[in-house]
């Protein structure tokens, strides 16, 4: 028997009257359009981590990352309406934030970007650089792998947006290069293409700037 499609929505609702942390990100999606709070704070802690690791990767500044991400959610949750429960939740989330970036990206030439290396380093957890540098190495070792993680976060900012975003996405959050299609509304075809040239103008980049 085939199920009609407004069967399964009523299905998924009645779900999501009494959702655990085991439910889907589209069944709380629906439970939020029908005004739940908590689904809204569960989706906020699956997402803040993943979205604000993109965000500040696209714009180079934790303080605007952050800004970004709070709006970001402000965005999901006031237009949470306009989501379509038969897509993927996480391509809509990413939708959203990606756009936010852009609009950013608009108010400030890409050129102005900040590099990593100017952010401020108060919040430890967030420091990108301190993150991924190897603890035991020597002093000497320290700063010349911090200068070269410098050197390619800066070259990521100043890519243009169209390769900067499947670059960051598929390489950088090890998204499939299926979902970033979906994100970016194009083909498959022109992610992989736009990897490629976004792969090679980063070495042109790295090159000038080391």
């Amino acid at each position: 028997m085939k199920i009609r499609p407004e069967s399964w929505i009523i299905m998924w609702r009645k779900q999501c009257m009494d959702f655990d942390k085991t439910a889907s990100d589209e069944c709380l999606a629906l439970c939020l359009k029908d005004g739940n709070r908590d689904a809204f704070n569960e989706l906020m802690s699956r997402y803040k981590g993943r979205l604000h690791a993109f965000i500040c990767r696209y714009v180079a500044d934790r303080e605007e990352a952050y800004d970004l991400l709070q709006e970001s959610f402000i965005n999901i949750y006031q237009k949470i309406h306009l989501y379509d429960p038969k897509r993927k939740f996480s391509t809509w989330a990413f939708q959203v934030a990606l756009n936010k970036c852009r609009d950013w990206g608009r108010k400030r030439a890409l050129a102005q970007a900040l590099p990593f290396s100017s952010l401020k380093k108060t919040d430890d957890s967030l420091n990108f650089l301190e993150n991924i540098a190897d603890p035991g190495a020597d002093p000497e070792h320290i700063y010349a792998g911090r200068r070269a993680l410098e050197v390619v976060a800066s070259a990521v900012a100043n890519l243009p947006e169209k390769l900067k975003a499947p670059l960051i996405m598929c390489v950088l959050e090890d998204m499939s290069q299926e979902e970033c299609a979906g994100i970016l509304s194009v083909s498959q075809k022109t992610v992989e293409t736009r990897i490629y040239r976004a792969r090679k103008k980063l070495t042109e980049i790295t090159a000038l700037l080391s």
